[in-house]
């Protein structure tokens, strides 16, 4: 597998929901039965909205994923080896998001699974795109990649406050 350029490790920023053998990705919010009221958001709306931004993600919307995000939203992507980045707010958030949109002619997150636990939820992640421009000096144009990892969601208010990409 290619080593990834700082560009390469922002492409983690979105997911798609897919069914797939590994195991239940969304409950189904018809199944969730009538709830307590909480100050807590259900599982149901933290799956929700990580649903509607993989979606947006998937069809290049930058402007819908942004609106899935509180305005301070924090953004980081980790990786081993190849250092980490860390972005606040919706302004250099969007900027990442038009850049990895304009390096991959195609591009899609799958998430594997999904735990949902009161306003955070974990997913376990596959990312395949195919490079629309040379990313460092090691994926070329036109190579495919995969990349395997999991994401951190962190809900404030009904928006996302925290995205925390591991790969």
């Amino acid at each position: 597998m290619a080593t990834r350029s700082p560009v390469g490790a922002m492409i983690s920023a979105g997911f798609s929901i897919q069914n797939s053998s590994a195991g239940l990705v969304l409950p189904n919010i018809a199944d969730t039965g009538p709830s307590e009221p909480s100050q807590e958001p259900s599982m149901s709306e933290v799956a929700t909205l990580v649903k509607r931004y993989v979606e947006r993600y998937n069809s290049n919307d930058v402007e819908g994923m942004l609106d899935c995000c509180a305005d301070d939203v924090v953004f980081e992507t980790i990786t081993n080896p190849g250092g980490s980045i860390k972005l606040t707010g919706k302004d250099e958030m969007r900027e990442v998001l038009e850049a990895t949109t304009r390096a991959f002619r195609e591009r899609r997150h799958e998430v594997i699974r999904i735990i949902v636990d009161g306003e955070r939820a974990a997913a376990e992640t596959v990312f395949s795109g195919v490079a629309a421009a040379e990313l460092g000096q090691s994926i070329r144009l036109g190579e495919h990649i995969s990349i395997r990892g999991a994401t951190i969601f962190e809900l404030r208010d009904g928006r996302l406050s925290r995205i925390c990409d591991y790969s």
